[in-house]
């Protein structure tokens, strides 16, 4: 399948998964020459959160994605419409915050999700952002999916300096991993050596690093009374 424009969008009915307030993209999903596509769109925000934050955050998680052709976990790109949103596979699954009962203990569902952040970075992508119980789901099919790249940064590995952000940064994905193997295998966990210095780099780079979370409560500030609608970060 080629890349979807919004010619491709025009006219096809659309639901809606969330409604983002001011500046909370919507998701809306479509069915696209057979498959379903899910729209992440801030075309409806206003001023700066389309100009300035849409297009960025989209610009960068379709980069991420682009990077990510064929990589299992993560949505599939399917094209960025216009430069105020971009589409994905659509995957049916639960948040991992209402389905972590049912793969506690899954100790495939954890090496899976290792295999997927091993090859993000193998590909120069770092989530940054993967410890947010929003960000990884459980599809339908009982695998883990890693969701939401607007945090991310792309690093070309062929340079050496790629290579040494994707180390150090990766590290808080590893540190993310850490954690989610902890909440769901404990006894998974090798309490020595790799992960002990994971873990500790991670905490020495976390003051440096601004998450997302944090610009969401900036921006909480900014948009009185903004108000979370159900279902979004």
């Amino acid at each position: 399948m080629g890349d979807i424009t919004r010619a491709d969008l025009k006219g096809q009915p659309a639901r809606a998964v969330r409604r983002g307030i001011s500046y909370k993209a919507d998701l809306l999903v479509y069915r696209v020459n057979g498959e379903d596509v899910l729209l992440k769109d801030y075309r409806h925000k206003v001023g700066i959160w389309r100009d300035v934050l849409g297009a960025m955050f989209t610009g960068r998680e379709a980069r991420a994605l682009r990077a990510l052709r064929g990589v299992e976990g993560v949505p599939q790109f399917r094209g960025r419409p216009d430069p105020y949103c971009v589409a994905m596979t659509f995957i049916e699954g639960s948040r991992i915050r209402k389905a972590d009962q049912a793969v506690r203990g899954n100790e495939e569902f954890v090496r899976q999700l290792r295999r997927t952040v091993r090859e993000m970075h193998r590909r120069g992508v770092v989530h940054l952002d993967l410890k947010h119980r929003s960000n990884l789901m459980v599809s339908k099919a009982g695998h883990p999916v890693v969701l939401d790249f607007e945090s991310a940064l792309c690093f070309r590995r062929a340079w050496l300096i790629g290579r040494v952000a994707v180390l150090l940064l990766g590290q808080l994905d590893w540190l993310a991993v850490q954690n989610w193997t902890r909440r769901l295998c404990p006894h998974m966990l090798a309490l020595s050596g790799s992960y002990k210095r994971r873990g500790r780099l991670a905490r020495e780079l976390l003051p440096w690093w601004l998450p997302r979370r944090i610009m969401d409560a900036m921006l909480d500030i900014i948009v009185p009374g903004g108000g979370r609608t159900p279902g979004s970060r």
